[in-house]
C-alpha cells in the first residue's frame, strides 16, 4: 500500500491533487489494485497451515502485475511527479 499511503498523505497535507482526468484514472486504478491486493493477502492468510494457502496466489500475481504496469516500480513520489507533468 506504498503508493495509496503517499497519495493519502499528499492529499492531507496539500489538498486535493490536481491531475489530468486520465492520469487520476490511473492514481485511483493504483489505490484500488493495492486494496484487492491487500484483501487477497489477508484471505490468504486464513487458510494458513492448510493446502489451500497457496489458492490466491495467481490471482495475487496477476493483481501485482497489473500495478507494476501503472506504476513502473518506481517511488510514490516520483511516479506522482511523473503524474503532474501531463498537466503541461
Amino acid at each position: 500500500m506504498k503508493y495509496t499511503k503517499y497519495f493519502g498523505l499528499i492529499i492531507k497535507e496539500q489538498g486535493q491533487i490536481n491531475l489530468p482526468p486520465d492520469q487520476f484514472q490511473r492514481m485511483m486504478n493504483i489505490v484500488h489494485l493495492e486494496g484487492v491486493i491487500l484483501g487477497l493477502n489477508k484471505a490468504k492468510e486464513t487458510f494458513k497451515d492448510t493446502n489451500l494457502y497457496y489458492k490466491y496466489d495467481i490471482i495475487i500475481l496477476d493483481n501485482a502485475t497489473k500495478l507494476s504496469a501503472l506504476t513502473g516500480n518506481i517511488s510514490p513520489n516520483l511516479l506522482l511527479k511523473k503524474m503532474m507533468l501531463f498537466l503541461d
